[in-house]
Protein backbone atom coordinates (compact mmCIF):
# COMPACT_ATOMS: atom_id res chain seq x y z
CA UNK A 1 0.00 0.00 0.00
CA UNK A 2 1.43 3.69 -0.60
CA UNK A 3 2.01 5.56 1.82
CA UNK A 4 -0.25 8.99 2.64
CA UNK A 5 1.86 12.14 4.08
CA UNK A 6 4.47 9.85 5.04
CA UNK A 7 1.82 7.46 7.15
CA UNK A 8 1.33 3.68 6.50
CA UNK A 9 -2.95 3.66 5.73
CA UNK A 10 -4.35 1.17 8.10
CA UNK A 11 -4.33 -2.67 6.65
CA UNK A 12 -7.55 -4.47 7.32
CA UNK A 13 -6.65 -8.14 7.20
CA UNK A 14 -8.95 -10.74 6.38
CA UNK A 15 -12.10 -10.96 3.87
CA UNK A 16 -16.32 -10.09 4.26
CA UNK A 17 -17.37 -13.65 4.25
CA UNK A 18 -21.04 -12.47 3.65
CA UNK A 19 -22.37 -8.49 2.41
CA UNK A 20 -23.82 -8.40 6.05
CA UNK A 21 -20.75 -9.07 7.77
CA UNK A 22 -19.56 -6.08 10.02
CA UNK A 23 -17.22 -3.83 8.26
CA UNK A 24 -14.71 -0.83 8.58
CA UNK A 25 -15.12 1.25 5.63
CA UNK A 26 -13.47 4.56 5.84
CA UNK A 27 -14.12 5.71 2.34
CA UNK A 28 -16.43 4.18 0.07
CA UNK A 29 -19.93 3.68 1.85
CA UNK A 30 -19.71 7.01 3.93
CA UNK A 31 -16.74 6.74 6.51
CA UNK A 32 -18.68 4.25 8.84
CA UNK A 33 -17.92 1.43 11.09
CA UNK A 34 -20.33 -0.75 11.22
CA UNK A 35 -20.87 -2.94 14.59
CA UNK A 36 -23.09 -5.66 14.33
CA UNK A 37 -24.02 -7.99 10.94
CA UNK A 38 -27.01 -6.20 9.33
CA UNK A 39 -24.99 -3.22 8.85
CA UNK A 40 -27.87 -0.76 11.34
CA UNK A 41 -25.74 -0.13 14.27
CA UNK A 42 -22.32 2.25 13.32
CA UNK A 43 -20.38 5.23 14.08
CA UNK A 44 -20.10 7.60 11.39
CA UNK A 45 -18.95 10.70 9.68
CA UNK A 46 -22.41 11.79 8.76
CA UNK A 47 -21.19 15.22 7.54
CA UNK A 48 -17.73 17.37 7.72
CA UNK A 49 -16.69 17.23 11.34
CA UNK A 50 -19.66 15.22 12.71
CA UNK A 51 -20.11 12.14 14.38
CA UNK A 52 -23.23 10.32 14.29
CA UNK A 53 -23.93 7.37 16.46
CA UNK A 54 -26.56 5.04 14.81
CA UNK A 55 -28.50 2.11 16.81
CA UNK A 56 -31.30 -0.34 15.01
CA UNK A 57 -31.03 2.11 12.18
CA UNK A 58 -31.92 4.93 13.91
CA UNK A 59 -29.32 7.91 14.26
CA UNK A 60 -29.35 8.30 17.92
CA UNK A 61 -26.81 11.07 18.46
CA UNK A 62 -24.47 13.66 16.45
CA UNK A 63 -21.56 14.56 18.55
CA UNK A 64 -19.46 17.82 16.80
CA UNK A 65 -17.30 20.66 17.92
CA UNK A 66 -20.38 22.69 19.22
CA UNK A 67 -21.96 19.31 21.41
CA UNK A 68 -23.67 16.58 21.89
CA UNK A 69 -27.46 16.49 20.07
CA UNK A 70 -30.06 13.95 20.78
CA UNK A 71 -31.71 12.89 17.86
CA UNK A 72 -33.70 10.05 19.06
CA UNK A 73 -35.01 9.15 22.44
CA UNK A 74 -34.49 11.10 25.49
CA UNK A 75 -30.83 11.33 27.65
CA UNK A 76 -31.30 9.02 30.66
CA UNK A 77 -29.24 8.42 33.94
CA UNK A 78 -28.90 6.24 36.89
CA UNK A 79 -28.88 8.32 40.01
CA UNK A 80 -28.58 7.42 43.44
CA UNK A 81 -30.73 9.05 46.44
CA UNK A 82 -28.88 10.16 49.01
CA UNK A 83 -30.78 10.74 52.65
CA UNK A 84 -30.24 12.92 55.45
CA UNK A 85 -32.40 12.83 58.19
CA UNK A 86 -30.78 15.61 60.50
CA UNK A 87 -31.79 19.84 60.92
CA UNK A 88 -28.43 21.00 59.05
CA UNK A 89 -25.91 18.38 56.36
CA UNK A 90 -23.54 19.20 54.02
CA UNK A 91 -24.18 18.54 50.40
CA UNK A 92 -20.85 17.20 49.78
CA UNK A 93 -19.44 16.30 46.68
CA UNK A 94 -20.51 12.97 46.70
CA UNK A 95 -23.95 13.43 47.44
CA UNK A 96 -23.90 16.07 43.97
CA UNK A 97 -22.61 13.13 41.90
CA UNK A 98 -24.97 10.78 43.67
CA UNK A 99 -27.75 12.70 41.77
CA UNK A 100 -31.12 13.20 44.49
CA UNK A 101 -30.43 14.41 47.72
CA UNK A 102 -33.74 14.15 50.07
CA UNK A 103 -32.89 15.69 53.66
CA UNK A 104 -35.33 15.24 56.06
CA UNK A 105 -35.37 18.56 58.00
CA UNK A 106 -36.46 18.27 61.68
CA UNK A 107 -36.93 20.50 64.75
CA UNK A 108 -35.92 24.21 63.39
CA UNK A 109 -35.10 25.39 60.36
CA UNK A 110 -32.00 23.74 58.74
CA UNK A 111 -29.22 24.74 57.04
CA UNK A 112 -27.29 23.21 53.50
CA UNK A 113 -23.75 23.95 53.76
CA UNK A 114 -22.31 23.50 49.97
CA UNK A 115 -19.04 21.56 49.78
CA UNK A 116 -16.18 23.52 48.34
CA UNK A 117 -15.86 24.61 45.12
CA UNK A 118 -12.55 22.82 44.54
CA UNK A 119 -14.08 19.54 46.18
CA UNK A 120 -16.89 20.05 43.17
CA UNK A 121 -14.13 20.66 40.57
CA UNK A 122 -12.29 17.77 41.34
CA UNK A 123 -15.20 15.14 42.63
CA UNK A 124 -17.77 15.69 39.80
CA UNK A 125 -15.25 16.58 37.71
CA UNK A 126 -15.83 19.74 35.71
CA UNK A 127 -12.73 20.07 33.50
CA UNK A 128 -13.25 23.26 31.96
CA UNK A 129 -14.91 26.82 32.56
CA UNK A 130 -19.03 26.79 31.98
CA UNK A 131 -19.26 22.84 32.55
CA UNK A 132 -22.26 22.15 34.67
CA UNK A 133 -24.02 19.47 36.47
CA UNK A 134 -27.19 18.82 37.46
CA UNK A 135 -28.08 17.50 40.89
CA UNK A 136 -31.88 17.44 42.59
CA UNK A 137 -32.66 18.16 46.44
CA UNK A 138 -35.88 17.47 48.19
CA UNK A 139 -36.44 18.90 51.50
CA UNK A 140 -39.04 16.16 52.61
CA UNK A 141 -38.80 17.21 56.64
CA UNK A 142 -41.07 20.26 58.15
CA UNK A 143 -39.03 23.21 58.00
CA UNK A 144 -37.13 25.51 55.72
CA UNK A 145 -33.80 24.66 54.82
CA UNK A 146 -31.42 27.75 53.77
CA UNK A 147 -28.50 26.75 51.32
CA UNK A 148 -25.06 28.21 52.55
CA UNK A 149 -21.57 28.47 50.81
CA UNK A 150 -18.18 26.95 51.56
CA UNK A 151 -14.64 28.67 50.08
CA UNK A 152 -15.04 28.66 46.62
CA UNK A 153 -18.73 28.32 46.25
CA UNK A 154 -21.55 31.26 45.33
CA UNK A 155 -25.34 30.98 45.13
CA UNK A 156 -26.14 32.93 41.88
CA UNK A 157 -29.76 33.71 43.02
CA UNK A 158 -31.68 35.05 45.99
CA UNK A 159 -33.88 32.41 46.22
CA UNK A 160 -31.44 29.79 48.24
CA UNK A 161 -34.34 28.75 50.89
CA UNK A 162 -36.65 25.63 49.97
CA UNK A 163 -39.54 25.28 52.15
CA UNK A 164 -40.91 22.17 53.79
CA UNK A 165 -42.15 19.62 51.44
CA UNK A 166 -41.01 21.71 47.92
CA UNK A 167 -38.09 20.61 45.49
CA UNK A 168 -35.21 22.06 43.60
CA UNK A 169 -32.72 21.70 40.99
CA UNK A 170 -29.39 22.45 41.21
CA UNK A 171 -26.94 23.59 38.53
CA UNK A 172 -23.14 23.52 39.43
CA UNK A 173 -21.51 25.73 37.07
CA UNK A 174 -17.44 26.04 36.89
CA UNK A 175 -16.30 29.64 36.82
CA UNK A 176 -12.69 29.16 37.71
CA UNK A 177 -10.09 26.07 38.27
CA UNK A 178 -11.37 26.56 42.29
CA UNK A 179 -14.81 28.83 41.54
CA UNK A 180 -18.21 26.88 41.33
CA UNK A 181 -21.43 28.67 41.21
CA UNK A 182 -25.12 27.29 42.28
CA UNK A 183 -28.34 27.61 40.68
CA UNK A 184 -30.94 26.87 42.59
CA UNK A 185 -34.00 26.42 40.62
CA UNK A 186 -37.47 25.89 43.47
CA UNK A 187 -41.21 25.22 42.95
Amino acid sequence: MPRINGIDPIEIVGTRETTTDPVIDLGTIGNRIDLDTDNDSSIRASADDVITLEAGGTDIANIQGSGVAVLSGRLTETLTAVDDDSQNMTLAVADIVAGINIHTTVTGGGTVTCDTGANIIAGVPLTADNQCVVSYYINDGNQTATFAVATGTTIANVANTIATNEAAILVWRRTSSSAVVLNIISS
